[in-house]
C-alpha cells in the first residue's frame, strides 16, 4: 500500500510540475510579449532608442532607392551636396513633425491591437510637408543664387548681333532653371550700359517665346512676369533678376513633382503606410496583409484572455497542491515543490539567455531574407526597419531572465529548508 501512495504521489506532483511549467510560461509570455506589445511607450521608447527619427534624414531619404520620392519632394531642384539634401528635408518635414505622425500610428496601432479600434490606419499625413516644398527650395534656390558669379562679359556692342549672343546666354540659363538648375556663373549686367540692358531685356524675351526647351506654359508664365523683372533687369542687378525668374521657371516644376507625391496619396493627403509596404513587396496583397494583423491580434487577445489570475493560480495553486500530496512529510511537502520551481526556473533562465543571444540574429537573418524576397524594398528601410525589429526582439526576451532567476532562488531557498525541518516539527504536531 505504501509504495503505491508513493507512486501516486510521482505521478500527482508530475502533473502539477507540469501545470507550474506551463502557467509559468503563460506568466512570461503575457508579462514579455503582450504586456510590451500593448503598450505605446515600449513601441515609442525603442524607436527613439534606434536614433530614427535622425537616420530618416541621414540614411532613408538619401538612400538611392528613394532618390526619385526624395527628388520630388525636393521639387525636383538639382540640389548641390548630400548635407544639403538632409538639411533641406529636415525644413521640409522637421524631425519634430515626423516624431509626432510616428506616435500618432503607433497610438492608433495600440488602439487596434485593444480591439478600441476595428481597422488599423497607419498613415503619415503629407500636407503640410508639402505646403512647405516651395517656401524652402525657392530660400535655398535664393541662397545658391547668392552665391553667384557674375562674370564680366566683356566688351558687348549694342548692336542686334552683340546682344542676340548675350541674350542667348541668359536663355541657357533660364532653360537650366526651369529643369531644377541653378546656375553657378552668368554674365553681369551691371557692367553693360542701360541702352545694352535695354535691349538686353527685349531680345530674352523674344528668345524665350521660341524655345522648345521651355514648355509654352512655363514660357507664358515667365512673360506674364515681364513688368516684374523689367526693373532689376534695366537696373543691372543680375542676382535679383534670377530670383524673380526662378519663381516663374522652377515653380511650376515644384508644383509637377508635388503633384507627383499627391498621387501616391489618399484624398486627403495621407500616405497609407498598409498599402506602401503591400506595393514594395509583389508577393502579398493589402488585404493579405490585414489579414495577418488580424490574425496577429487575435492570438493577443486569445493570451489576454487567459488572465493573470489563472496563471497565478497554476503557479502557486500548483506548486502548494504538490506540497500537500506529500502531506504529512514536512520535509517532502517543501522538497518536490522545490525540484519543480528550480527545474522550473532553470529552464526558462537558460531560455532565456539563449534567446538574448540568439534572437537578434535570427531576426536580422529572418528580415535580409524577407528583404531579398521583396525587391522593391529600398536597403535603407530594410536596414533602419531591421534595427528596430531587432531591437523590439531583444527587449521581448530581456525579461525572461529576470523573474526565471527569481523562481530559481525561491526553489533552492525550499529545496535547502527541506533539509532543516526539524527544528519546526516540534511546533507542527500533525507534520512528519
Amino acid at each position: 500500500m505504501g509504495c503505491l501512495f508513493s507512486i501516486v504521489r510521482a505521478v500527482a506532483s508530475l502533473i502539477l510540475g507540469v501545470v507550474v511549467f506551463v502557467g509559468f510560461l503563460f506568466l512570461l509570455i503575457l508579462n514579455n510579449f503582450s504586456d510590451k506589445l500593448l503598450s505605446a511607450d515600449f513601441y515609442k521608447d525603442t524607436i527613439s532608442g534606434q536614433d530614427a527619427y535622425n537616420r530618416i534624414y541621414d540614411e532613408v531619404l538619401v538612400d538611392k532607392e528613394l532618390s526619385d520620392k526624395t527628388a520630388e519632394i525636393l521639387g525636383d531642384i538639382k540640389v548641390v551636396t548630400h548635407q544639403d539634401i538632409v538639411d533641406l528635408t529636415r525644413k521640409i518635414i522637421p524631425p519634430a513633425y515626423v516624431q509626432t505622425q510616428v506616435e500618432g500610428a503607433i497610438d492608433r496601432t495600440v488602439d487596434y491591437m485593444n480591439e478600441d479600434e476595428e481597422r488599423l490606419e497607419l498613415y503619415v499625413d503629407l500636407i503640410p510637408p508639402l505646403e512647405n516644398v516651395k517656401t524652402v527650395m525657392f530660400s535655398y534656390m535664393d541662397s545658391l543664387l547668392d552665391a553667384l558669379e557674375e562674370e564680366n562679359p566683356g566688351a558687348v556692342s549694342c548692336s542686334v548681333q552683340g546682344v542676340t549672343g548675350l541674350g542667348n546666354q541668359y536663355v541657357k540659363k533660364f532653360e537650366g532653371m526651369a529643369n531644377g538648375e541653378v546656375p553657378t556663373a552668368i554674365p553681369s549686367l551691371q557692367e553693360l550700359d542701360p541702352l545694352c540692358r535695354q535691349l538686353l531685356f527685349t531680345t530674352v524675351f523674344d528668345l524665350l517665346l521660341v524655345t522648345d526647351q521651355i514648355s509654352p506654359e512655363v514660357a507664358q508664365g515667365f512673360v506674364d512676369n515681364r513688368e516684374e523683372l523689367r526693373e532689376p533687369f534695366t537696373s543691372g542687378d543680375t542676382k535679383g533678376v534670377l530670383k524673380i525668374a526662378a519663381r516663374s521657371l522652377a515653380g511650376p516644376l515644384m508644383d509637377e513633382a508635388i503633384d507627383k507625391v499627391r498621387e501616391d496619396l489618399t484624398a486627403d493627403g495621407r500616405l497609407d503606410l498598409i498599402k506602401q509596404l503591400a506595393d514594395w513587396d509583389n508577393d502579398i496583397t493589402e488585404a493579405e496583409l490585414r489579414s495577418n494583423l488580424n490574425d496577429g491580434r487575435d492570438w493577443v487577445s486569445k493570451a489576454r484572455e487567459f488572465g493573470d489570475l489563472t496563471i497565478m493560480l497554476m503557479v502557486i495553486g500548483g506548486s502548494v497542491l504538490i506540497g500537500l500530496v506529500h502531506f504529512p512529510h514536512l520535509s517532502s511537502m517543501l522538497r518536490w515543490p522545490a525540484m519543480v520551481l528550480l527545474f522550473t526556473g532553470v529552464f526558462f533562465f537558460v531560455v532565456g539567455k539563449i534567446a538574448e543571444s540568439e534572437v537578434p540574429d535570427r531576426l536580422t537573418s529572418v528580415i535580409e531574407t524577407g528583404a531579398d524576397q521583396a525587391t522593391n524594398v529600398p536597403p535603407a528601410v530594410t536596414d533602419l526597419g531591421g534595427d528596430i525589429l531587432v531591437s523590439f526582439g531583444t527587449q521581448m526576451t530581456d525579461g525572461f531572465t529576470g523573474p526565471s532567476l527569481s523562481l530559481l532562488i525561491l526553489g533552492a531557498i525550499l529545496f535547502g529548508s527541506s533539509f532543516f525541518v526539524w527544528p519546526i516539527k516540534r511546533f507542527i504536531p500533525f507534520v512528519k
